[in-house]
Parts: C-alpha cells; structure tokens; sequence
C-alpha cells in the first residue's frame, strides 16, 4: 500500500525537474527534438527520484529510532507515532516545556511519540531523554480536527488539572508514511487507551 504524501512528493519533484529542463532548454533556444535534451531530462528525473528516495528513507529511519529510543526507556509500554502541532508549542510554552522540535521549529515530516504507560499519556519528541510533558488518566478528551499539511486529521485533545495534550495519532506500528487506513487504526488506538 502507497502512501498518498509520497507519491504526491514523488509527483512534485518529477513535475519541477521536467520543468526546470524545459525552461533551460528554451534559454539556451534547444528543443526536446534536438540531441542532449532528453538524456538531460532522463538524468534530472532519476536525480529527482533518487532524492525524493532518500528523502523518504531518512524520514523513515528517524521516525523507527524514535519509536525504539521510547520503547527501551518505556518498556512494554503502547506507542503511537503522531504528528506534532502548534498547539502542542503554546502549551510547551506555557508549561515552560521547551519548544525545540515542535512547529514552527520542527522540519517537516517531523513526529512524536506518545506512550501510554499505566496511568498516564506522554509526550516524547525527538532527541528527548525524557517525556516533554504528560496528561494523567483518566482526562476529559475533545475530538476533533486539525490542519496539517493541507490535510485535516483526526485530533484527540485531553488535559488534565496540570497540563492540556493534542494528540494527532498517524501511525501504531511505527510508520513515517502512514496511509489513511494506518491512521484511523491509530486514532481507535488512542481511543481505546485513553478510555481503558
């Protein structure tokens, strides 16, 4: 199963680099007809592709590091994999939590991970020895939807006395590309947990 951001991703890269080929072409007065044009678009599209690979594949390593680095620290603990948003960074701000790696400052493609050890839901994001903040359970929950990256996700807001969480759960077996149907699963996912 593809997922729908990569082949989006894939897509736009393949349509600049065709792009870019044909608008240096017309600057130097070449057309597709005439020799070294196409074996120019042939080398940038496989160039494009060869990085929209990497890309995708650097993303995936990190998301996977970051669910094993929870899962030692976390022992037997269930994690989901999710995305993080801006009001998770007015929260952080206003806990006195941090900010580094919550919007804006996160790159894209950047996620979480929260896990749901006993009584408790916690916010790790990447690099941290430690969860950034947590909700206790059980906690008031709000559902609800949230932007992100053109696409609205399905969100689960809880707080508790202390502390407010948005969790946007993408993925319960670890994947940075999650296909729509990955991320309903997590939303139940988060549901059951939250209400058990």
């Amino acid at each position: 199963m593809r997922s729908r951001p990569l082949v989006t991703t894939g897509a736009l890269a393949a349509c600049v680099s065709v792009l870019v080929v044909l608008l240096y072409a017309t600057h130097i007065g070449r057309h597709l007809g005439e020799p070294g044009v196409l074996p120019l678009l042939g080398v940038l599209l496989v160039v494009a592709a060869l990085g929209v690979a990497v890309w995708c594949g650097v993303v995936a390593v990190r998301v996977r590091a970051q669910v094993e680095r929870v899962g030692r620290l976390r022992p037997g603990a269930p994690l989901v994999v999710g995305r993080p948003t801006a009001a998770l960074t007015l929260e952080a701000r206003s806990l006195r939590a941090g900010t580094r790696g919550l919007p804006p400052d996160s790159p894209d493609r950047e996620h979480v991970v929260y896990a749901f050890p006993g009584d408790r839901v916690e916010l790790w994001v990447r690099g941290d020895d430690a969860p950034r903040w947590w909700v206790t359970l059980p906690a008031a929950a709000v559902e609800g939807r949230t932007r992100l990256g053109g696409r609205g996700l399905t969100s689960l807001t809880l707080h508790d006395a202390a502390a407010q969480l948005e969790l946007v759960p993408t993925s319960a077996v670890g994947r940075a590309w999650p296909s729509a149907a990955h991320r309903a699963a997590a939303v139940e996912q988060v549901r059951a947990l939250v209400a058990r």
